[in-house]
């Protein structure tokens, strides 16, 4: 599998084997059509750590049809993390538009903070307007993953994509690379990722990870939509590449993402787990550390006399032991010793070696 670099003002990123998770800290919606609270998110996720913060840019019009037919409308219940009442696809949609007037100036922010600033675009002209901001990489959300026009408009801007899969199987992640292949661009990052709000830890198959992993030659992440850090971190000991997590505001304001949204607090935990989780995976060698080998001279045992053993006389269980430190003899030879005959005087505590015995 290789590496996916690109290159910002900011630094060379690179996404695959041997480099750290990128880390998106999802702002989704969650700026509640606020620019100076989406400022706020921006702030929020640098403090956290995250590599980058992305928003959704939509259109209402553009990704809802305007209709009357009851199939259109998000239906209120108990479970219900989006609407508290029904309502219409494009209504829902249109109180949550990222005002598109707000690109340039918040991706002059997020450079000024230091982190990278990322929008989803659901529509071509939205890939038109991070075309003339010249965003270094797209995200194609999951909901949009087999709309071919969209793929194929985002192929052509030859930059790296990266793929949520949402509601896909294999097959249906097949054809979505089939045609941004077509399309001239194999530079993608493949998101295991279930479309459930929030997402109950018993559906989030992450062995699904290893099943992409197997089957395509990219580098594989995950987008997780479940409550807490636990399932994200698991991801990266996986071998997850890319993680995006939701997060919102911790002010009291609520959001059509809310309800499965990490606080600043809870994002900057979570990256700092990865940290830790990318540093403890190490590599696939199992030999002792350089600390490892200091402390088994102290913590290992080895053989030693337990009495004096005068010249000629057999090693028994009486006279010798595996004992600590580990300064002679390794315990492994302790049947070779058994029975062999002290060279020379051994005195009570000494650390057997072979120049001792005969």
């Amino acid at each position: 599998m290789k590496s996916i670099s690109f290159s910002t003002s900011l630094r060379e990123y690179s996404i695959g084997p041997g480099s750290p998770c990128f880390i998106i800290a999802e702002a989704s919606s969650n700026h509640g059509q606020n620019i100076e609270r989406a400022k706020q998110m921006i702030d929020a996720a640098k403090a956290a750590g995250a590599d980058a913060v992305k928003f959704q840019l939509f259109k209402a019009e553009d990704i809802a049809v305007n209709t009357n037919d009851p199939r259109a409308v998000l239906r209120a219940s108990e479970k219900s993390v989006f609407v508290k009442e029904d309502t219409k696809l494009i209504d829902l949609y249109r109180v949550n538009e990222f005002p598109r007037e707000w690109v340039v100036a918040l991706d002059d922010y997020a450079r000024e903070q230091g982190i990278l600033f990322l929008a989803t675009p659901f529509d071509n002209a939205a890939v038109d307007l991070l075309e003339s901001i010249n965003v270094p990489v797209y995200k194609i959300a999951s909901y949009e993953m087999l709309d071919v026009p969209l793929l194929r408009r985002v192929a052509a801007t030859k930059k790296p994509i990266i793929l949520s899969t949402g509601m896909a199987d294999l097959h249906e992640i097949g054809q979505a690379l089939d045609v941004l292949k077509q399309a001239g661009n194999e530079q993608i990052i493949i998101l295991h990722c279930r479309s459930t709000y929030p997402l109950p830890p018993a559906e989030v198959g992450l062995k699904a990870i290893t099943a992409i992993d197997a089957q395509y030659d990219h580098p594989v992440g995950y987008s997780d939509h479940s409550l807490g850090i636990t399932i994200p971190i698991a991801a990266v000991a996986l071998g997850a590449h890319v993680i995006e997590k939701h997060f919102m505001l911790d002010d009291g304001v609520s959001t059509v993402d809310d309800k499965f949204s990490l606080n600043p607090t809870e994002l900057k935990i979570m990256v700092q787990a990865i940290r830790d989780t990318e540093a403890a995976l190490g590599n696939v060698e199992k030999k002792p550390t350089e600390k490892e080998l200091a402390e088994r001279l102290l913590g290992r045992r080895s053989l030693w006399a337990t009495r004096t053993i005068a010249a000629g006389e057999p090693l028994t269980a009486d006279n010798v032991r595996s004992l600590r430190p580990g300064v002679g003899l390794s315990p492994l030879e302790y049947d070779v010793v058994m029975g062999k005959k002290a060279k020379q005087t051994i005195l009570s505590g000494t650390a057997l070696s072979w120049d001792l015995i005969d």
